[in-house]
C-alpha cells in the first residue's frame, strides 16, 4: 500500500523541462476535479503547475463526479482500470504517466482502482485486469483487453491508446 501511494510521485519527475503547457485551461472539467489525492481510488492524471512551484507535471487529482467529467471533458478520456496486484504496476503506471505529460491537450488519462471501485468494474464489464476505455463525446469508442491479446507490454497499452485518442 506504501507502494502505490510513494508511485505516482516517483514517475512523474520524468517531465521535460521547460514545456510550461498543462491541461488546466482545457475546459470547465477541472470542475469536477478534486484535490491533489495520491490514494484514491479513481484520480484524473493532469498535467499542470501545483500551487508554489514554476514548472508543470503529472498530479493525480481525485476524481468527484466521473459522469459530469466524462461528459464535459473536451477530450477523450481513458478509464485505465488496475489492480495494485498487477505484476508490472509501475511500469504500467509510468506509460499512463508519459502519455498524460505528453499528450495533455490532447486525452485526460483517469486511473481506476477496480478492487475498490466493483460497482464501477462491473457497469464496464471488466473482466481481467488492466484494462483500458477510450471515452469520446462520452461514448466508448475503443477498448483495451489485455486477456484478448496474448503478450504485450506496457508500451503496447501506450501505443494503443495514442492511436485510438489520435482516431
Amino acid at each position: 500500500m506504501v507502494l502505490l501511494i510513494c508511485m505516482p510521485g516517483f514517475f512523474s519527475a520524468c517531465r521535460k523541462k521547460g514545456d510550461k503547457a498543462g491541461n488546466a485551461d482545457l475546459g470547465d472539467y477541472h470542475k469536477y476535479l478534486g484535490d491533489y489525492y495520491y490514494d484514491c481510488s479513481i484520480s484524473a492524471m493532469v498535467f499542470e503547475v501545483p500551487d508554489g512551484e514554476e514548472e508543470p507535471g503529472v498530479l493525480y487529482r481525485q476524481v468527484t463526479d466521473l459522469d459530469a467529467l466524462t461528459k464535459s471533458c473536451p477530450i477523450p478520456v481513458v478509464f485505465f482500470f488496475y489492480s495494485g496486484m498487477h505484476a508490472d504496476i509501475y511500469g504500467l503506471f509510468a506509460c499512463m504517466e508519459q502519455i498524460a505529460e505528453e499528450y495533455h491537450d490532447k486525452v485526460l488519462i483517469v486511473a481506476i482502482d477496480a478492487l475498490a471501485e466493483k460497482d464501477l468494474t462491473a457497469a464496464y464489464n471488466i473482466e481481467a485486469l488492466p484494462e483500458a476505455i477510450v471515452i469520446k463525446e462520452n461514448v466508448q469508442k475503443a477498448r483495451f483487453k489485455g486477456q484478448e491479446r496474448g503478450d504485450w507490454t506496457a508500451q503496447d497499452l501506450a501505443d494503443w491508446i495514442i492511436t485510438e485518442v489520435q482516431k
